[in-house]
């Protein structure tokens, strides 16, 4: 019985390959057979070979935008890496002049350059409009007039109330206060009204040298006050309006320096 499954199959594998031979020999030697098996595959090999190359392009498309968008990715982290950096730096700035304020105190400097470190209690938002409260008064040797600096940024006020313990510093931004500075690299004297909230406005003659980024300093204490942002102009007028603005952000300030009377 084995022996008659094996004959049979093996007469099927011999049909199979004399048939194979059969078509092998038409395609090669029979024209009208190999001239329809030519046709064919011209037929059908152009779609493949379109297929083939839509789908390599497609594929290429999609790795050059997938690195493309990663690129893109990597440098708006980079962008965002180098502002965060940049403002974290103008940050530190102000700290840092804080931190060395708190040391300076802690050394005694306020009696060796007649200043004296008051920390915030209440500042513009807390206080009345352009005011800071600090925590120094009389018994520190604070005074009516007394003029205010922060961390080494320049004038920023001075004192106009004054307990035992706390003071009132009125901002020299605030709306309508008047100050002398000069302005430029020429020091072009001017008066500089306040605008609210670290901004000024001034005047100067037409022609003056004068440019946005340029310094304005108080001529009352020879210390900045603030730094050209813009200016305005008509060729009809005889002056030019000065825009400009404290170097810092006036709702962030924590401390400040208060210069005191040698002999109070």
């Amino acid at each position: 019985m084995t022996h008659r499954r094996d004959s049979l199959l093996f007469a099927r594998k011999h049909r199979a390959f004399v048939v194979l031979i059969v078509v092998s020999a038409l395609a090669l030697f029979y024209a009208p057979v190999r001239n329809a098996l030519t046709q064919a595959v011209y037929t059908v090999a152009p779609g493949v070979w379109g297929i083939g190359k839509a789908s390599s392009s497609a594929w290429n498309s999609f790795i050059t935008n997938f690195l493309v968008k990663d690129a893109l990715v990597a440098e708006n982290d980079l962008l965002r890496s180098d502002v965060s950096r940049m403002q974290a730096q103008v940050l530190d700035r102000n700290l840092l002049g804080e931190k060395v304020n708190k040391l300076e105190e802690a050394l005694g400097r306020a009696q060796e350059d007649n200043r004296v470190v008051a920390y915030v209690l209440a500042g513009p938002g807390l206080s009345p409009y352009d005011t800071l409260i600090v925590d120094a008064g009389t018994d520190n040797g604070v005074a009516l007039g007394n003029t205010v600096v922060y961390a080494g940024s320049g004038v920023i006020g001075e004192v106009v109330e004054v307990t035992l313990a706390t003071s009132k510093i009125k901002l020299y931004s605030s709306p309508g206060v008047e100050h002398l500075v000069g302005i430029g690299g020429q020091s072009i004297p001017s008066r500089a009204f306040g605008k609210g909230m670290g901004n000024f406005e001034a005047k100067v003659p037409e022609g003056s040298a004068v440019a946005p980024g340029d310094a304005v300093v108080s001529l009352k204490s020879g210390l900045l006050l603030g730094i050209v942002s813009s200016i305005e102009g008509e060729s009809s007028l005889p002056f030019v309006r000065i825009f400009f603005r404290v170097p810092f952000n006036i709702t962030e300030i924590r401390s400040v320096e208060i210069v005191v009377d040698k002999r109070s």
